[in-house]
């Protein structure tokens, strides 16, 4: 389809859209976002906009983000760093790609593996529902970082709901059969 490029210039993301020549030439083609026209090189975004809209849809919304910025904190902790403040590709690219959203994959090379498909965060069972919503519910409640628990807790979710979109806790899951749904649990 193409190619997403960021680059930081000023402190600010800047992201571009070029698309590949075969997808211009495809009689299948088809608009995916407003902001980008079938023509051919980079194509930027006005300064008002963070990214092309296509591609925040691939990104998480405020229950993910919450996930990945403790998540952050927590590998901060255990390796002696600095917090790193998350930029928007951080988002968008930390997401467990069998659990993205918007029907998009991402790779640095196109002959290599997708981002991020580390097979140590796959869905849990449907059997694992009670324990998400139980670790949902503390991590909502209690951002102490300090509790010997937080960590489990926030492992058990990053993955499999960091990529779902909305502000309720929730969590990808899978059946008997294999498929993915999506498990929402009570907020506040």
């Amino acid at each position: 389809m193409g190619i997403l490029s960021c680059t930081l210039a000023r402190r600010k993301e800047v992201f571009s859209f070029e698309y590949d020549q075969k997808w211009l030439l495809s009689k299948q083609k088809f608009m995916i976002d407003p902001d980008l026209q079938f023509f051919p090189g980079q194509q930027f975004l006005r300064e008002d906009k963070s990214n092309f809209g296509m591609f925040m849809d691939s990104s998480p919304d405020r229950w993910g983000t919450k996930l990945m910025i403790r998540r952050e904190a927590i590998d901060a902790r255990i390796g002696s760093r600095p917090v790193r403040t998350l930029q928007n590709s951080d988002f968008l690219l930390g997401v467990y790609d069998q659990h993205r959203m918007g029907a998009l994959r991402f790779k640095l090379d196109p002959d290599g593996p997708f981002l991020d498909d580390d097979q140590n965060m796959p869905a849990p069972p449907m059997t694992a529902l009670r324990a998400l919503e139980s670790a949902s519910k503390k991590l909502e409640d209690d951002d102490n970082l300090d509790d010997p628990n937080y960590s489990k807790w926030l492992s058990m979710l990053v993955a499999p709901g960091g990529s779902l979109g909305g502000a309720r806790p929730k969590s990808g899951v899978i059946d008997t059969d294999g498929t993915l749904w999506i498990a929402k649990f009570p907020s506040g």
